[in-house]
């Protein structure tokens, strides 16, 4: 071989253990910044804005320790195309997540996780309360939205403990009171079959038998709760006044019960308006004065507590009852007595 040939061996051989080495080092380089920061791993949802720049991303994805290089993270996306294929929202990623990965995951819907709001329904609020929160959350823009969604006829056939309502009624008394989470993007049907849903958890169905054993429909028997949740400050005091009330149902008895009144004359204004003896004669079907009987429904939306009461009433003869001012309330089982608790409680305050 001569001397030409073999310097061009030689010369050819040094160029292809540089280039050997080049290639090893730069997968060594490119390996590094792929690798992910944390061997464990720990969970991260990170929320990318609509129109978000790449530059951005990266340089929040590199503050929260999820990838070594934002320049890597960068250039692996331009030259691969994919940065017009970022998807907004919130991404659920992982410190123990390659760059790699992480980028296939923030270009795809499929993992796209939705934020979630937190919602609470107080015990004793009406429907229209229930939809102002609703819209408080976010997840609508007005509670005409949601109460129309829940005059929706269709309830009845996805829940069987709804068809002893009257034709027509609403679902007000059947929203379960509670604090539930949703998905921001929940629409009112959404909230509202969770809210259905555990009532059908929470009443189960030895609590509905109840009311038959009263000689009471579940409706009845709800609207009996509602009363006594509006009416009840003391918890021990529910059973007995669902008692009298349920005393009053089956003599025939008005049951004279000021929160059905103030249903009657709430508004937007105040759901909950004080109300004055000239109230009392207001005309209206929720007016428990004018006439025996229930009202037509539930007047707010009960918890678990007054729904036991109103299923399983106190065995009492008591009829009548008067607020002594502290939040309790003083029983009797005549009007005699009763007007002896009214001269003792209420005249003695004015």
């Amino acid at each position: 071989m001569s001397p030409r040939v073999r310097q061009l061996v030689a010369i050819s051989s040094i160029i292809v253990i540089a280039v050997a080495i080049v290639f090893v080092v730069q997968r060594i380089i490119t390996g590094y910044l792929d690798s992910a920061r944390d061997e464990v791993g720990q969970p991260v949802t990170f929320v990318i804005e609509p129109s978000e720049s790449v530059d951005s991303i990266a340089q929040r994805l590199e503050d929260e320790e999820l990838i070594r290089s934002t320049t890597y993270f960068r250039l692996r996306v331009q030259f691969s195309g994919q940065d017009n294929d970022i998807v907004a929202g919130a991404h659920p990623l992982d410190t123990g997540m390659t760059t790699s990965q992480i980028i296939d995951t923030i270009t795809s819907q499929e993992n796209l996780s939705v934020p979630e709001t937190t919602i609470t329904f107080l015990e004793g609020w009406r429907i229209e309360q229930y939809a102002e929160a609703v819209v408080e959350a976010g997840l609508i823009e007005s509670p005409e939205a949601f109460i129309e969604a829940a005059n929706d006829p269709g309830w009845n056939d996805e829940f069987s403990f709804l068809h002893s309502r009257p034709s027509g009624a609403g679902l007000e008394g059947y929203l379960f009171p509670d604090t539930y989470r949703f998905r921001t993007d929940a629409t009112s049907y959404d909230v509202i079959r969770t809210l259905l849903g555990t009532f059908d958890e929470r009443v189960n169905a030895e609590l509905r038998a109840s009311a038959e054993g009263l000689g009471m429909t579940i409706h009845q028997a709800m609207t009996l709760a509602s009363i006594v949740e509006r009416e009840a400050a003391v918890p021990a005091e529910r059973p007995l006044i669902a008692a009298v009330y349920f005393n009053r149902f089956l003599i025939g008895m008005p049951l004279q019960a000021d929160p059905t009144v103030q249903y009657a004359l709430a508004g937007p204004e105040d759901w909950w308006p004080v109300i004055e003896g000239s109230d009392l004669q207001v005309s209206s079907a929720y007016n428990t004065y004018n006439g025996p009987g229930l009202p037509p429904g539930p007047i707010c939306n009960p918890g678990l507590a007054s729904l036991q009461a109103a299923f399983s009433p106190t065995e009492t003869t008591f009829l009548f009852f008067v607020a002594r001012g502290d939040g309790t309330h003083a029983f009797a089982e005549t009007a005699e007595e009763h007007q002896e608790n009214v001269d003792r409680y209420v005249r003695d305050e004015q």
